[in-house]
């Protein structure tokens, strides 16, 4: 009716010789075919040359788009329909949501390493207009277009009818959500491997799409990538239903013909998952990420699989970091956002945006900090309290801010303040610095010892002399340096040399050392809270005690 005579359609048959004898069948039946639909599975065109073949393609798609169109005045530019805008309030909804989710569905492998998702959100007006309409459970429940969908999205959505303000009523209902589709899954995988007389591992049972009343869809994978996929396939499995419960009704594929699809080794060769890195599937947030400490630590998290994020004030020099990052490792490795960690509601709407963008945070390391070079006598008070904001009071937001992130997610986390040899070797004329980073780093213990019970550790590094490189340099050093090679007479280079001879091992701290420091902690390797690690090759009057 939609295509014309010149098609053969079959049954759903899986892809091999049985597949093979079912079309030369049809194809014996009636030499004219040029097309072929397997039902729930696509639509094949051949001719005697590549380009023909794909401009019948073309030819039955446009055939198919028309006939929707007549039969339900679909307009082919409603699946291009934008994206709706939230208040803060609703954005905050989405954000606990999604921490929620990715929380709920994390688990451990068999190596007892944690496995966690990142978390990919579509809002689309038709979208968001299907999750309140009354055939939204169904289609959640109705499964796949196709079984070659269910290795990236599994066979059935989750549907969440309305998101509870209170975090406690939040991670209970998702928890009953994810609980009853695993059992489901669990139930769905012994009774078909029974059937069939087969011996297969089960998948991970954890469900990939959910349709959220008035928000949308979000869809969770072990790779950005993964979720993207998985909410392309989302998207077009909820406009899809909706178009075939106008022209008729939908016949879903059965679990026998989704279960040989998903445990086919040939399909799961498909994902192309590799070897797990250090930090695979957690989202890391640096803030001074347009300074040279900024720059190494985020280049080293990157290097251990970490999706990271990169905050300053500065955009011009965030910019730059950013860009340098992404041509090294990829642009859906980083992403860069501007907030001021002085202002704490500024903080938390940032930790939305990157809850919504990710799913989540798992690393946080507090790293902006300036500098204020005079004595106690020449302090210009309102200098100290700058410092006072940025170095203490800002680690202080990014820190309280995170807990609620934390405890949402439920699988601990990791906080990493970059600290300062003037803890422990305060210098005269460094008052404010010093007194900043040394409140700083108290605060952080403090941290250490009330976020235990929540599976976050908070370790502090302190490094010393960090000058960075001719791509990106300290901020901190390009204010300060100058006074300091003059009250030595020393150039810059003859500085570098200053501070590397001062130290035990005679050797350079570079913004590498200290990302290497950040790492360490970041991946569990010890069950270590509230240390201090210096990075400054060896100074005596700086060791911890």
């Amino acid at each position: 009716k939609a295509l014309g005579p010149k098609i053969a359609i079959l049954p759903y048959t899986i892809s091999g010789f049985p597949l093979a004898k079912e079309i030369i069948g049809q194809y014996e039946q009636n030499p004219d075919i040029e097309a072929i639909v397997i039902m729930n599975h696509g639509i094949f065109t051949f001719a005697e040359d590549a380009e023909t073949s794909y401009n019948l393609m073309i030819d039955y798609v446009n055939k198919a788009e028309q006939y929707i169109a007549k039969h339900l005045k679909y307009h082919q530019s409603q699946p291009q329909s934008p994206d709706l805008q939230y208040s803060e309030d609703r954005i905050s909804a989405m954000a606990s949501l999604a921490q929620t989710l990715r929380g709920a569905c994390a688990f451990k492998d068999s190596d007892g390493a944690m496995k966690r998702f990142y978390v990919e959100i579509r809002k689309k007006s038709d979208i968001v207009k299907a999750s309140l309409s009354k055939t939204a459970e169904k289609i959640c429940s109705a499964g796949v277009l196709t079984p070659d969908h269910v290795i990236r999205t599994k066979n059935k959505m989750v549907y969440i009818e309305f998101v509870p303000e209170n975090d406690e009523d939040l991670v209970s209902l998702v928890n009953q959500k994810v609980a009853a589709f695993t059992n489901d899954y669990h139930e769905y995988f012994r009774s078909l491997s029974e059937a069939k007389g087969v011996t297969r591992k089960e998948l991970d049972p954890f469900p990939r799409l959910f349709l959220v009343a008035g928000i949308g869809l979000f869809a969770i994978g072990f790779t950005g990538k993964e979720a993207s996929i998985a909410a392309d396939i989302g998207e077009h499995i909820i406009r899809a239903r909706l178009c075939s419960n106008l022209l008729g009704k939908f016949t879903p594929i059965p679990d026998s013909h989704i279960f040989d699809m998903e445990y086919w080794s040939l399909q799961q060769k498909k994902i192309n998952r590799k070897t797990s890195s250090l930090l695979s599937g957690q989202v890391a947030v640096v803030t001074g990420g347009a300074g040279a400490i900024g720059f190494g630590i985020a280049q080293q998290l990157i290097k251990a699989g970490a999706a990271v994020v990169i905050s300053d004030i500065d955009e011009g020099r965030l910019e730059k970091v950013r860009s340098i990052l992404a041509e090294k490792f990829g642009s859906t490795s980083v992403e860069k956002i501007v907030f001021d960690v002085t202002d704490f509601q500024s903080v938390k709407n940032a930790f939305n945006k990157i809850s919504i963008k990710f799913g989540g945070i798992d690393i946080l390391v507090p790293n902006a900090g300036i500098a204020h070079v005079a004595t106690i006598e020449n302090l210009d008070p309102a200098k100290f309290n700058q410092v006072i904001d940025v170095n203490l009071k800002g680690t202080f937001n990014v820190i309280k801010a995170a807990i609620p992130i934390f405890k949402r997610q439920k699988t601990g986390g990791n906080i990493v303040v970059i600290s300062s040899k003037n803890v422990f070797d305060p210098g005269a004329a460094f008052g404010a610095y010093s007194a900043s980073k040394a409140g700083a780093h108290q605060i952080s213990k403090i941290a250490a010892m009330e976020l235990a019970q929540i599976g976050v550790k908070v370790n502090m590094i302190n490094p010393d002399a960090v000058f960075g490189d001719n791509r990106i340099s300290s901020k901190l050093w390009d204010l300060i340096g100058p006074d300091r090679m003059k009250s030595r007479g020393l150039d810059a280079e003859g500085l570098r040399d200053y501070y590397r001879n001062r130290n035990l091992l005679k050797q350079q701290v570079l913004a590498e050392h200290v990302g290497n420091a950040v790492l360490f902690f970041a991946s569990d390797q010890t069950p270590t809270t509230g240390a201090s690690l210096p990075v400054d090759g060896g100074i005596p009057s700086a060791f911890p005690r």
